[in-house]
């Protein structure tokens, strides 16, 4: 099987396409990665998600960062029950630390290099959807939010296929997961890693910091620049090298949870290049993560078949909320307009 450093690359087309029989073997190839790496990454998945989308939404996510700062300032995510709105670098300081001063000071310390743009599900279909609203630049930038609504849509269909290979492979009933995530209180995050010095690499600054993910499985749309380590069972920080015309795919703890530990939510960062002259810039770096998540009301409890459960029940959108909010500093801004927000 083909690899880039310890994760597999695997052919998803003929779980997409194929016989019954290619349909489970390839299930089995995504199950013994979810369990032995935590990552993976598809191959061959132009059925639900074409290259040309890939390459626009590569496009529009430049173009949305090349923006006047003012523009994407206006946009600025508030909160982490919103979670939708424009990041600025240095803001966010993903860790496993789960001490509010701990990460405050990291933060501080050895910030992450990197803005992002948070987007959701769009539209509302019941109470218990998000109240929150997407934040868009209609005026600056008007076929932004048509794309990525679409975009968005895309990727959940891929994740949903993933999930229906795994709960196949797992012997749970394909389409198990089905209404669980049916929903869509996913995130799309565009992500955009500035040149800056590589000095600060002595520094101890990352493009991210050590982490894992949070909700399910998490879909990773890379540029060729590269920069992904994932840990290995050792602890040691292995390259995941772009792979192209692949998506990285890697469980999250909240399926990790889900399974009952069956599945391995892995550690990952993402670096910046250590070579060359310390005066020079490192280059920029493109990559889209679309962090899928269950509905928020669906409860996270051992999945059939796991054995006697190893934590506790838990509800989406409370898991997520406080991982989020541990994370991300709240706006500094928004105590200054509390009437005006929703946060």
């Amino acid at each position: 099987m083909v690899s880039s450093g310890i994760v597999p690359v695997i052919d998803f087309e003929p779980f997409l396409s194929g016989t019954p029989a290619e349909k489970e073997a390839t299930a089995r190839e995504l199950l013994k990665a979810a369990k032995e790496v935590g990552f993976l990454m598809l191959s061959n998945v132009d059925a639900v998600m074409d290259k040309a989308t890939v390459a626009e939404a590569f496009k529009k996510t430049q173009q949305f960062f090349d923006l006047p700062m003012e523009v994407k300032e206006r946009l600025e995510w508030e909160c982490a029950e919103s979670n939708r709105g424009y990041v600025a670098e240095g803001r966010e300081r993903v860790t496993q630390e789960t001490d509010p001063e701990a990460i405050a000071k990291l933060r501080q310390q050895a910030p992450d290099f990197k803005e992002t743009m948070e987007i959701g599900k769009d539209y509302r279909e019941g109470p218990d959807d998000s109240p929150y609203e997407n934040r868009w630049p209609d005026a600056e930038f008007p076929d932004f939010k048509t794309f990525m609504n679409e975009f968005f849509e895309k990727n959940h269909q891929l994740h949903l296929e993933i999930m229906r290979a795994l709960a196949l492979a797992m012997g749970i009933g394909e389409t198990f997961f089905d209404d669980k995530v049916a929903q869509r209180s996913h995130n799309l995050r565009l992500l955009n890693y500035p040149p800056i010095e590589k000095a600060k690499i002595l520094n101890g600054g990352n493009r991210a910091g050590s982490h894992s993910d949070y909700g399910s499985v998490t879909l990773l749309w890379q540029d060729m620049v590269g920069g992904l380590e994932v840990q290995d069972k050792d602890g040691h920080f292995v390259p995941a090298r772009p792979v192209a015309d692949t998506v990285v795919v890697n469980v999250g703890d909240l399926l990790q949870r889900w399974s009952n530990d069956v599945l391995k939510s892995t550690i990952h960062r993402v670096v910046l290049p250590a070579d060359g002259n310390p005066d020079e810039m490192t280059p920029r770096r493109n990559s889209i993560a679309f962090f899928s998540n269950p509905s928020l009301r669906t409860v996270i409890s051992a999945l059939p078949g796991t054995g006697e459960p190893k934590y506790e029940p838990v509800e989406t959108e409370a898991y997520l909320v406080k991982r989020l909010s541990e994370t991300c500093a709240r706006s500094p801004r928004l105590d200054a307009r509390a009437a005006e927000s929703p946060c």
